[in-house]
């Protein structure tokens, strides 16, 4: 309690620029779009919230993770090992194809019809597993992480300031996102409007795949 104490009475406060250039960084990179947007938008429309949140669960947990071995400094992975860092760029563009895929081929009959009660979101696992391939998650931890000063106080409580400040931001702009497509349920009421909707979703999914090559997607 006595170093939290003492944290918080002053480290906090010589952090503040630092902790405002994260925030607005977190904003920014979780509130525009990416993999994870899109697909939660995809998914509340098609399953509503309460079917999406374990996906939106895994999500903001593989988030914490990277941040965490980002601090740590697994993020000079071009540096050291390049050829597993184009492994994990070329898997990421696959991921994100076979995805984009499954959009186009979602069946958009009526919810009532057995295919689509039989069809089922993506698990907390799939959404945690699934950070480790997308390139916008892996870039918003590494950047995240390589904006930390160096201070005098432990790396643990400097991480755990990094992670908690990150994720106050992140959590609601990406729920925004499943709030969003959810809200759009009752307007894709006709086969047509829903695969209208598929499309556009996959388009934009296949549309990322360029940040799996870009050149500060797994740099520190």
């Amino acid at each position: 309690m006595s170093m939290l104490s003492q944290f918080i009475s002053g480290d906090v406060l010589r952090l503040n620029p630092w902790l405002l250039g994260l925030l607005s960084f977190a904003f920014v990179s979780s509130i525009t779009p990416g993999p994870n947007n899109i697909l939660l938008a995809a998914s509340g429309a098609r399953f509503g919230v309460k079917r999406t949140l374990w996906h939106a669960l895994g999500i903001w947990a593989g988030m914490i993770t990277l941040l965490l071995l980002a601090a740590l400094g697994f993020g000079a992975l071009n540096a050291t090992a390049p050829s597993l860092a184009l492994a994990l760029q070329v898997l990421a563009a696959v991921a994100l194809i076979v995805t984009a895929w499954s959009m186009l081929r979602a069946d958009t009959r009526s919810a009532s019809s057995e295919h689509t009660l039989e069809a089922k979101p993506w698990s907390f696992w799939q959404g945690l597993g699934f950070q480790y391939l997308n390139p916008k998650a892996l870039m918003m931890a590494v950047t995240a992480a390589a904006m930390t000063p160096q201070t005098d106080m432990p790396w643990l409580t400097t991480a755990s300031v990094l992670i908690i400040a990150f994720m106050i931001v992140s959590v609601p702009c990406t729920g925004a996102w499943m709030l969003a497509g959810s809200a759009l349920r009752r307007t894709l009421n006709s086969p047509r409007r829903k695969r209208a909707f598929n499309i556009v979703m996959a388009l934009l999914l296949v549309a990322t795949i360029p940040l799996s090559f870009g050149s500060s997607a797994l740099t520190s």
